[in-house]
């Protein structure tokens, strides 16, 4: 139980920091902030595929199959899981929500979301930038500026919402979020993401310091040689 927690964290912290796709390949370099500890983030984006790494641990996803693979370096180790996988875990989760407190405080609230444009503009990593807040009642709010000369495909965000939608109720929150999201013109270059998820209060801030657009080698996506393949927390 305790690492499917970290696992909803994981994704709670990636629909923050994961910018979205645009038509030729990027890379994004970040400085990110989570509970007073600094590091450096490295978002990979192609038409198909995304990666995200912080140094420590990877996470592939692959928009037209729903495969998500979760690479970690220390223990060199790996495992893969899928949407209908995840689907099959998130029915069982959520037949005990009625009887217990902690889940329900993680996954439930609001699904609405509202979104409110702020004032001026900014400049990060060389793009200006326009700021809004967009918050789902009490225990989600997400502030980001977008950047309006990197507009992403409208497709990008189905693909997110699809990626979401095995998270049963939280999934759905993730969904009407990437729905308003489709209206803000730009691509986001900086947030700043409260989550309230009942044991635990995360609060993490990302800045691009660089953008560099060119081809992605097909290498950055694959596991690294040698590493051990374990199963999957989903599988019953």
């Amino acid at each position: 139980m305790i690492r499917v927690a970290r696992f909803a964290v994981a994704l709670v912290i990636a629909a923050a920091l994961a910018p979205p796709l645009i038509a030729e390949d990027l890379t994004v370099v970040s400085k990110i902030t989570m509970g007073g500890k600094i590091s450096t983030g490295t978002q990979y984006l192609t038409s198909s595929k995304s990666k995200s790494s912080d140094g420590e641990a990877d996470t592939i996803i692959d928009f037209p199959t729903g495969q998500m693979t979760f690479i970690e370096h220390k223990s060199k180790s790996y495992w893969e899981t899928s949407l209908e996988e995840m689907a099959a875990y998130m029915d069982r989760l959520y037949k005990d929500l009625k009887n217990n407190p902690m889940l329900a405080s993680m996954f439930g609230g609001p699904d609405s979301v509202t979104v409110v444009k702020g004032k001026g503009s900014r400049k990060i990593a060389g793009y200006a930038c326009d700021d809004y807040t967009l918050n789902m009642g009490e225990s989600f709010i997400f502030q980001i500026c977008s950047a309006p000369s990197l507009q992403p495909p409208p497709q990008y965000y189905e693909g997110r919402k699809l990626s979401y939608a095995a998270m049963g109720p939280m999934g759905k929150r993730f969904a009407a979020m990437f729905d308003e999201m489709k209206k803000i013109k730009g691509f986001p270059l900086a947030s700043d993401m409260e989550a309230d998820m009942g044991m635990a209060r995360v609060h993490v801030e990302s800045e691009a310091t660089e953008v560099r657009k060119g081809a992605i080698p097909a290498s950055t996506f694959e596991v690294p040689a040698g590493y051990k393949k374990k199963a999957s927390p989903f599988k019953r």
